[in-house]
């Protein structure tokens, strides 16, 4: 199958899955024409229908479609019972679907059986169980050349002539909604498009779709608004606490007094005079302690190599003064 044709089909089904709610693996319906068409171009049953499909199938055979198929067959002479044809694959690759139309569960003709499975109540035409019909064009018999060239031919009944029949059967299937209908031609399994009646009821259901969408955005909407406000009431309304602090400018410290300052000046020199005994106001390099109440960080200055070899001659500074103009001199 082509990618194109096989892209389609694909498309459909799920059309049909979304709108009518088919679901793997898919029930198919087989007539005898399709089972004979199908043996004609020598093809197998299952995997043509489920490339078709795109998906898994579950063949079913009516035991009314299994009747027309054994009445077309000769018979044994031994037996006298009809014999089984090619055709008909065996019952494990084709189940028997059960149908009772009578109480005395006679068979009745192939059409009716199909068409009370695929709408069961009459006035509601309705697709219940999801099947998928399988059907096709008979095979055309072959004419003697004595009838074809005889001026008289014989008057068929409409309801008698299989073709006839089998076009009434896909078109009273496609009146049905939700119906896919397979059929072949010329060796190859066709998936019919949408039906008119499936493309109304497609319609409707996304129309429908589209209306709940925007009903429940809608409400959702009004439900959001509803229950923000009540929370705005729980909580009540947000009132300022205070001016953001990185905004606003530090406060300036306010002056002292005059007085006050004195009498903070007084405390520390009494401090200070107060202080440990051997602790003079002088450092030996003629530093004076800080009278701030800091004076135990003490700020040292570095003395110069002069004034250094000055203090450490015997005779203090002024011997180191005298010596000094006499090396001059020298």
């Amino acid at each position: 199958m082509r990618a194109k044709r096989s892209k389609k089909y694909r498309k459909l089904m799920h059309q049909y899955e979304l709108t009518f709610g088919f679901r793997e693996p898919y029930q198919v319906l087989v007539d005898s024409n399709f089972l004979r068409a199908v043996h004609s171009f020598k093809m197998d049953l299952i995997p043509a229908l489920e490339r078709t499909v795109q998906g898994k199938v579950k063949p079913l055979l009516t035991k009314c479609s299994l009747a027309a198929i054994m009445a077309d067959s000769p018979t044994n002479s031994r037996t006298d019972k009809p014999i089984r044809p090619a055709h008909l694959p065996p019952p494990t690759v084709l189940p028997l679907r059960h149908c009772s139309h009578n109480p005395e569960s006679t068979p009745i003709d192939e059409v009716d059986c199909l068409m009370s499975l695929l709408s069961p109540s009459p006035d509601a035409k309705k697709n219940k169980e999801h099947y998928i019909l399988a059907t096709s064009d008979p095979p055309t018999p072959h004419e003697d050349k004595d009838a074809a060239n005889s001026k008289k031919r014989k008057r068929v009944d409409p309801s008698q002539d299989p073709l006839r029949r089998a076009q009434s059967l896909r078109s009273a299937a496609r009146a049905i909604p939700g119906v896919p209908i397979i059929y072949v031609k010329r060796s190859v399994v066709i998936l019919e498009p949408m039906s008119t009646s499936s493309e109304h009821v497609r319609d409707g259901v996304e129309r429908d779709k589209f209306k709940v969408g925007i009903q429940a955005t809608a409400t959702g909407k009004r439900k959001r608004e509803e229950e923000e406000e009540a929370q705005k009431k729980e909580r009540g309304l947000k009132r300022a606490k205070g001016p953001n602090p990185l905004s606003v400018k530090k406060p300036k410290k306010a002056k002292e007094d005059p007085s006050k300052q004195g009498l903070k000046q007084k405390k520390r020199n009494e401090q200070s005079k107060n202080g440990a005994p051997g602790e003079a106001n002088h450092n030996g390099d003629g530093e004076e302690r800080r009278e701030d109440g800091e004076g135990a960080h003490k700020k040292r200055k570095r003395r110069h190599k002069s004034a250094k070899t000055s203090g450490d001659q015997p005779g203090g500074p002024e011997k180191a003064e005298a010596a000094a103009p006499a090396e001059a001199t020298e």
